[in-house]
């Protein structure tokens, strides 16, 4: 018998980046080739409002609450280096380094089509600003050299 060896966390986030992205991709792509634009986007903002929905369940409704569940999401699976910044009717989700953009140049590395900046675009644009607006919220994005600062507000 062979012992299976533990995995250190960056390790184990980096390939949770790879299996994530895959996933999104991979499903984003046969979806956008069989029902193209139109069909893509349906499945964007199904995705958008079954985000929105679970955020609802579990009691999630102030931008403070909101931020706090994707940065911890962010930090701890993906890697990345995130700080919730709280305000008067506000938060701040600001990724320092975002694991997902990491994922997308590594990607890019190795021939992949994927490029990073367009991976941020379908993160803010296709994807959180739906599942904000499904909550009643709004939200602004800042893209950075390794990140994004987004604003959750009412």
């Amino acid at each position: 018998m062979t012992d299976v060896p533990d995995l250190p966390l960056e390790q184990i986030q980096q390939r949770v980046v790879a299996m994530w992205m895959g996933s999104f991709y991979g499903s984003s792509g046969y979806v956008g080739r069989r029902l193209g634009k139109k069909g893509l986007k349906e499945f964007q903002e199904l995705g958008a409002k079954q985000v929105a929905a679970t955020f609802k369940k579990i009691g999630l409704s102030e931008p403070r609450d909101i931020a706090l569940a994707i940065a911890i999401n962010d930090k701890n699976l993906f890697g990345s280096l995130v700080t919730v910044v709280e305000g008067d009717g506000f938060a701040e989700i600001r990724r320092e380094r975002c694991g997902l953009m990491q994922g997308a140049k590594s990607f890019a590395k190795i021939g992949a089509s994927l490029i990073a900046k367009e991976h941020c675009k379908t993160c803010i644009e296709s994807h959180w600003k739906r599942v904000i607006a499904e909550l009643g919220l709004k939200l602004e994005a800042e893209a950075t050299e390794d990140g994004c600062i987004m604003k959750i507000y009412k």
